[in-house]
């Protein structure tokens, strides 16, 4: 390798490590060429500039994924069974994409998050879900259920986002097996796989981190300005004094309201998830009605904000029990609806409702990247016939 050849992949190596690190939104073409230990007049000789460095790094994590991909597939030759073997495989990939390939994880997540506010990468953001496609396709087809492809895709992009969010590792894992056994149930047309783990883990998660009471109306407008806050700023603009400004209070009034930078962003979420499902509204409408639906106006800036602050909340140590609450509290809304269309007396299980909500967040992150592939937005459509 030529000394060109040394610094470029220097340069890239360098970004790869930053996303893991601290984000897109925290990296500068000093902190780049730093780590790097090369001058920053080097990313713009041969890069043109922070944007060309940021698009070439995507594509470079990109090749190692596919890469480590199509090495599991090799390890996989000749592998078939039921739905319920397929699952188990399908919640170990899951975990060891998060745990061991974590800087790739990574990578993906900020490429697709960047996606979602910048055309330009949206090339790379569908080369990257083209890649997901192109790994469980053949595995799906050799299972039997090549059909259920865009819902395995969906559901890993959907846990994995959320699995990257570490809270106690061993109930973790056993959550994410419930999960996927759950799939498995679906496609053999059942609700209400039994989930220990991740009732636990809600049990818990409850009582370390009470529910938000009802807010009166000075508590919801600084909530809401949170949650603007960071659909405009990102997560690195959520300051108090930021949300103050945004709400038209004192900064004194915000910091009583919400003490802590960890309780300010729990207040943004709750903020962003009552936005999002409050066109579901709050009866138990059947499922079908808001699953097909490509465009919700009005929730499209909530969605990226919830999604972002979740990557934040997967990252930063500080926001450990804020994580949690995202990760095991989702799917209160979904357990609703499947309710709504299962039979009378059916037990709907806490991992049906996160189920439906990996399956949701995958769906709309596709949408909100630009996604094109055939067959992706009629991935749920897929499973929840299954239960019909």
């Amino acid at each position: 390798m030529n000394d060109v050849e040394t610094s470029r992949s220097r340069l890239l190596a360098a970004v790869i490590a930053q996303w893991e690190a601290v984000g897109t939104a925290g990296i500068t073409a000093r902190r780049v060429a730093g780590d790097a230990a090369i001058p920053v007049s080097s990313i713009y000789h041969h890069f043109g500039g922070m944007d060309g460095l940021l698009t070439h790094a995507a594509s470079a994590a990109l090749d190692r994924a596919a890469a480590w991909f199509r090495a599991q597939q090799r390890l996989l030759d000749g592998a078939d069974g039921s739905a319920a073997d397929f699952a188990l495989l399908l919640g170990a990939t899951i975990d060891d994409w998060c745990e061991h390939q974590r800087t790739l994880a990574y990578a993906m997540r900020e490429v697709l998050s960047v996606s979602m506010r910048q055309p330009a990468f949206r090339d790379v953001a569908q080369a990257w879900w083209q890649s997901l496609f192109d790994f469980w396709q053949p595995i799906c087809d050799r299972f039997g259920i090549g059909e259920l492809t865009a819902s395995v895709v969906l559901l890993f992009d959907g846990e994995t986002s959320l699995h990257m969010v570490r809270w106690r590792r061993l109930i973790d894992r056993a959550a994410v097996s419930e999960l996927c056994a759950t799939w498995a149930g679906w496609v053999e047309g059942r609700v209400g796989t039994p989930a220990p783990w991740r009732t636990l883990a809600v049990r818990e998660v409850l009582a370390g981190q009470p529910a938000i009471p009802d807010w009166d109306a000075v508590t919801e407008q600084i909530a809401s300005a949170a949650a603007r806050t960071v659909a405009h700023r990102g997560v690195s603009g959520l300051t108090h004094r930021s949300v103050a400004e945004e709400a038209g209070q004192t900064l004194g009034i915000v910091s009583n309201r919400f003490r802590t930078s960890a309780d300010l962003l729990r207040a943004a979420c709750e903020a962003l998830y009552r936005q999002i499902v409050a066109p579901l509204g709050k009866g138990d409408a059947p499922v079908d009605l808001i699953v097909g639906r490509t465009h919700r106006s009005g929730d499209d800036s909530a969605l990226r904000a919830f999604f972002e602050l979740t990557l934040a909340a997967s990252r930063d140590p500080a926001l450990h029990p804020f994580a949690a609450q995202l990760r095991y509290l989702r799917g209160r809304t979904s357990i609703r609806h499947l309710r709504a269309i299962s039979a009378p007396g059916t037990e709907v299980s806490v991992a049906d409702g996160a189920l439906l909500s990996a399956l949701f967040s995958g769906q709309a992150r596709a949408r909100l990247c630009g996604i094109d592939l055939p067959g992706l937005h009629g991935g749920i459509e897929t499973m929840l016939d299954r239960l019909g």
